[in-house]
């Protein structure tokens, strides 16, 4: 018997859910009950066993707003899990009020803090290296199509995440966006936690705020009224840096893959922080940058 005969029983595809150039099968079945399930499998190691840890201990407390684990199979990398009710907010934004998008995105903060909540902060000694890193590690093949102000801007931004001291951390769900996030009526849920890990505080802002907060101050006070608060200074100047160096990085590599839509999205989010990005004294010149 075959891991998904055996984890779902006779089970009929209702709908193919995966998302093109990902690492993914999502399959929405209904088995012989009625019962609606969602059957994901992972082509990539480390993003089921993530989604598979945030399963087993992090989303159980958020109930109905978020997948609940009915089975796994390691070898496999299989995970089966109940249906989140809603549709996706991207496909509502252009239907929806002013006012029922600034509900939503409270709910959606009030959300994000109960998902932070579901687990004690620990401590991460090395982030700031250990991420910078990751993006040079990314960029290792060129920088193409990154011009000269981006690298002179991505250069201080790597130097400032390298001398970051330890970072507190926390369960962190890392694509919290209007792509995941599930809308029914007055409730909002959240799905596809393959890239939750214990991350510092403060970077689980980061894409929501790159994608639809930071052009929309009526959304973003409504999001962090929802969370109980604002970033505070920490938090915002790790969101800062990190918006160049991770969209530095999208940039390169979606554009190496011809991801064209995620390469333009992340082009935009790294224009706005260079143009923003505050000028070197000018009788210094750290690191030969912005010379």
């Amino acid at each position: 018997m075959s891991a998904t005969a055996r984890m779902t029983g006779p089970a009929e595809i209702l709908a193919d859910l995966s998302r093109p150039g990902t690492s993914t099968t999502v399959l929405r079945l209904r088995a012989a009950g009625g019962r609606q399930m969602i059957l994901k499998g992972n082509t990539s190691t480390e993003c089921f066993q993530r989604e598979y840890a945030a399963l087993s201990r992090w989303t159980p407390s958020l109930g109905p707003s978020a997948p609940q684990l009915l089975d796994a199979d390691e070898d496999a990398q299989l995970l089966l899990m109940t249906v989140v009710a809603g549709q996706p907010l991207q496909s509502l934004t252009l239907t929806l009020t002013p006012c029922r998008e600034r509900h939503v995105y409270a709910q959606a903060g009030a959300l994000l803090a109960r998902f932070h909540d579901t687990a004690p902060r620990a401590v991460l000694p090395s982030f700031g290296a250990d991420r910078a890193a990751y993006i040079r590690a990314q960029l290792s093949d060129g920088t193409e199509p990154l011009t000269g102000a981006d690298l002179s801007v991505l250069d201080e931004a790597l130097h400032l995440l390298e001398t970051l001291p330890a970072q507190q951390a926390q369960p962190s769900h890392l694509d919290f966006t209007s792509r995941n996030l599930l809308v029914q009526e007055k409730k909002v849920g959240v799905i596809d936690f393959e890239t939750s890990r214990y991350e510092a505080v403060g970077r689980d802002f980061l894409r929501i705020t790159q994608r639809t907060l930071h052009p929309r101050p009526d959304l973003r006070s409504a999001f962090y009224q929802g969370y109980g608060r604002e970033p505070d200074r920490a938090e915002a100047e790790l969101m800062r840096i990190c918006t160049v160096t991770d969209a530095a990085a999208i940039v390169v590599t979606a554009t190496g893959r011809g991801q064209r839509a995620f390469a333009e999205e992340a082009r935009g989010a790294l224009t706005a922080a260079v143009r923003s990005w505050p000028e070197p004294p000018p009788e210094t010149a750290p690191h030969g940058r912005r010379l």
